[in-house]
């Protein structure tokens, strides 16, 4: 920053034009390789209330048929509309296809053989994104692409080289976003998880210019992560993007939840769960470099999951894990309590609710008119199931309403 100030003192000093065009681009160089690990949040507190709405299980359920050449190896799918239709995508790890279906029937519309897009190649760390037809974002070993469903290539761009395994992935939990011609995709926590050096350098963000096959990468890790060793499962973050056109953030170890526009507004927001007590403790080196330690000490202590938007109530539910004792942990009953934190619009807590354990809720979606829904019965090898959620706002009484206003 000493620098850039520098640079652009001279230059105006200088009073030319030329140069005065020059300081426009060196600021955008700089902020965008600037060196600082960290950024400045305003932290802000809202007295939360967990008992103004709950969210609920139904027994209404969906469920796509899968034919003998499918497989319920889901490794990423979206919801998206075209027109006034709703369809739902599903990339099949075993099949290498992408299947879509019309999301009211039912119905298999369109099967497509990945092998197809990329003749001659192996697929690795596949993962597939459907904007829209025309807009088909997919992951592979080192590149981004964007296909429309036809398989003809529109853009693409590498993944860096420096860090190493800074790989893409496209997930329900961490969509891609389109911003100011950009787009932006999760990076895989593939960090060393004991070295609190690599920790700062890390970035969450892939920023690709698809036009011109350029990648960056983008805003780092919070600070307890930078200053402390959690493990890797406590690397597993997520993300939604709201209304305001903005990230929200949520890290496994950490009680806030983040609001960002990567450049210049950040905010922490008090997003705690009413059942953790504690603070959600480090660990050792040694205890990482054991593996059996490394998922104890995961599945002993509390965490935090994925974080949602609903863009019809205008809401973030945020997912919210209890830990094991140790004679659990022994007996291997490893299943743990999970919850929902809901917020309204502002990141105020307005409620939390236990679900049940046979839910999925790192595969929560919503549909145009209000709908919520998880997986539920994945070892299904004939269909994919998705359960209904619904809100009940215990102040008023009314109860059930999702999917209309």
């Amino acid at each position: 920053m000493k620098l850039l100030m520098f640079v652009i003192r001279y230059l105006f000093e200088r009073e030319n034009g030329v140069c005065m065009l020059a300081v426009v681009h060196i600021i955008i160089i700089l902020s965008c390789n600037e060196t600082a690990h960290t950024v400045d949040n305003v932290y802000r507190y809202t007295e939360p209330n967990y008992d103004l709405v709950e969210l609920k299980e139904t027994t209404d359920t969906v469920t796509f048929s899968l034919n003998e050449n499918t497989y319920n190896v889901i490794k990423s799918f979206n919801i998206f509309s075209q027109g006034k239709e709703e369809y739902i995508s599903f990339y099949d790890r075993r099949s290498e296809s992408i299947n879509i279906y019309h999301f009211q029937s039912g119905k298999l519309l369109k099967k497509i053989i990945l092998k197809s897009f990329f003749p001659g190649e192996k697929l690795f760390k596949t993962t597939v994104y459907i904007r829209n037809f025309d807009s088909v974002f997919i992951n592979t070993r080192n590149r981004c692409f964007l296909f429309d469903s036809s398989g003809r290539l529109k853009g693409s761009a590498a993944f860096l080289e420096d860090p190493p395994n800074a790989w893409a992935k496209f997930e329900n939990t961490n969509p891609p976003v389109v911003k100011e011609g950009l787009l932006y995709a999760s990076t895989r926590p593939y960090v060393k998880e004991t070295s609190l050096e690599a920790l700062r350098q890390w970035k969450l963000l892939y920023r690709f210019d698809m036009e011109n096959d350029k990648a960056s990468l983008c805003y780092p890790l919070p600070v307890m992560y930078q200053e402390n060793i959690y493990g890797y499962h406590f690397l597993d973050y997520s993300y939604c993007y709201n209304n305001r056109n903005n990230f929200v953030f949520s890290f496994p170890a950490d009680s806030n939840i983040y609001e960002t526009d990567l450049t210049d507004y950040h905010v922490a927001y008090y997003a705690k769960s009413r059942r953790q007590a504690d603070i959600i403790l480090p660990v050792s080196k040694d205890t990482l470099e054991d593996n059996e330690g490394n998922y104890r000490s995961y599945l002993t202590r509390d965490s935090y999951g994925p974080i949602y938007f609903d863009p019809y109530r205008k809401r973030y539910l945020r997912v919210a894990k209890s830990g094991i004792s140790m004679a659990d942990y022994q007996a291997k009953n490893w299943e743990r309590e999970q919850r929902l934190i809901i917020f309204d619009e502002h990141c105020r807590i307005i409620g939390e609710s236990s679900i049940n354990k046979e839910v999925i809720l790192k595969s929560i979606f919503f549909t145009a008119n209000g709908g919520i829904y998880a997986r539920v019965n994945p070892r299904d090898e004939y269909g994919l199931h998705f359960v209904r959620l619904v809100y009940n706002d215990l102040a008023t009484g009314q109860l059930g309403f999702s999917g209309n206003k």
